[in-house]
């Protein structure tokens, strides 16, 4: 058994799904295999191995990148000038600054982006035009598939490939490609952690209804930036069918860490110092921090980890409204940078009844995503017109009473 294969076995924790084995096969020994939760993991056939070590040199988890000196990155609000970019994004618009660079200078951007099924695969942009199709967060896992291949392929050719992707991803390219990297700029951001492509599905049946899904937005900013509004796109894309985190059973899940990925739950990326370039968030809590940055549209929290990220940034920044952070600050307010997420504690029991299929998959998800009972009946009681303002006279009287 070689070294990935026994790493998954010793704790399933372990394999982040990054694809690098997967790549790094010349032999084509390795298949990404869903399990019963959705999540993918590496299969080895033990005919076709050759027990090279190529998949284990690439492992970011068995061969982990460490950093040459640890230091804070510099950090940055950022608004991108351009506000129709900015409208369509999740939050302030720099990736779209950034990959539209590369693709000025004749190179080639990586990125994740819906596939003919709703579901989330890497794919490859060389037009300005096409960038819509990376742009805005996609809760899912994004399949890599032959992915690191490619970007080889074109960094031989004496390209710029800008390639973005989760902290693990990242992670595994630079280790796939190893010294010569020169043209590769590496993207991450900070990632709350991956949820099942096999609970997508059977949400996405179910609110899809056989009609015919024209485009589907995890951050829909129609009501606000900071209210999470998954949009979809039936038929006119001018007309959609959108629920916010108080209504969505998915985004609620999803927050509740229900079904991330096991290895989210111990993410061996979530630090300060990264093997990226440069490091993309929403700005959660800029109006605190930062007030002359925000105006309820999305600011974009940046992380320079680089000498190659803090070049590309300099190009691009004449093109946006920036003011440097304190690090300490804003990772406050956005604590996945450096750690990970706590798992459900119903996680377990929802997957087994997930398996057993023996209740309406909605029901089942807001049978496990459903507030406790007080919460409820508070926000029952908000809903009645005058109710507030009663509550608070009845207050005041038992307060008069009691003195």
């Amino acid at each position: 058994m070689i070294a990935v294969e026994k790493m998954i076995a010793a704790n399933r924790a372990d394999c982040c799904g990054c694809y690098g084995c997967y790549n790094a096969c010349s032999f084509e020994a390795i298949t990404m295999v869903e399990d019963e939760e959705g999540f993918r993991y590496p299969r080895v056939d033990a005919e076709r191995c050759r027990n090279c070590g190529k998949c284990e040199r690439t492992c970011p988890v068995l061969n982990p990148i460490e950093r040459e000196q640890e230091s804070t990155p510099v950090t940055y609000a950022a608004i991108n000038k351009d506000e129709a970019v900015r409208a369509d994004s999740s939050s302030g618009g720099m990736f779209h600054l950034f990959a539209g660079q590369i693709l000025a200078q004749g190179g080639i951007v990586f990125g994740a982006g819906f596939d003919e099924n709703w579901e989330v695969c890497h794919q490859s942009v060389e037009r300005v035009e096409d960038l819509g199709r990376l742009r805005v967060s996609k809760y899912l896992q994004s399949r890599i598939e032959t992915t690191f291949q490619q970007v080889v392929g074109h960094l031989r050719q004496g390209r710029r490939v800008l390639f973005a992707g989760t902290p693990c991803q990242c992670a595994a390219l630079r280790r796939f490609v190893g010294k010569n990297d020169e043209n590769l700029v590496l993207v991450d951001f900070i990632c709350h952690g991956v949820p099942s492509p096999k609970i997508w599905r059977n949400y996405l049946a179910l609110r899809a209804r056989k009609k015919e899904i024209r485009r589907i937005s995890f951050r829909n900013k129609n009501l606000s930036w900071e209210r999470y509004l998954l949009a979809i796109s039936y038929g006119n894309a001018n007309k959609y069918l959108a629920a916010d985190l108080n209504t969505d059973l998915y985004l609620q899940g999803f927050l509740q860490n229900l079904y991330l990925r096991p290895s989210c739950h111990n993410c061996h990326f979530c630090k300060k110092n990264r093997p990226s370039d440069i490091t993309l968030a929403d700005f959660w809590g800029v109006q605190e921090e930062s007030p002359d940055m925000y105006d309820g549209k999305g600011t974009s929290l940046i992380f320079i980890q680089s000498q190659k990220g803090k070049a590309l940034f300099q190009q691009v920044q004449d093109r946006a409204r920036i003011k440097e952070q304190d690090f300490a600050k804003a990772v406050r307010h956005n604590p996945s940078m450096i750690q990970s997420s706590t798992p459900s504690p119903k996680r377990a029991a929802f997957f087994w009844d997930v398996q057993r299929n023996e209740m309406d998959f909605m029901k089942l998800l807001y049978s496990y995503t459903k507030p406790p009972f007080k919460v409820r009946v508070k926000q029952w009681i908000r809903k009645i017109p005058g109710t507030v303002a009663l509550v608070h006279m009845i207050k005041g009287k038992r307060g008069e009473l009691s003195s």
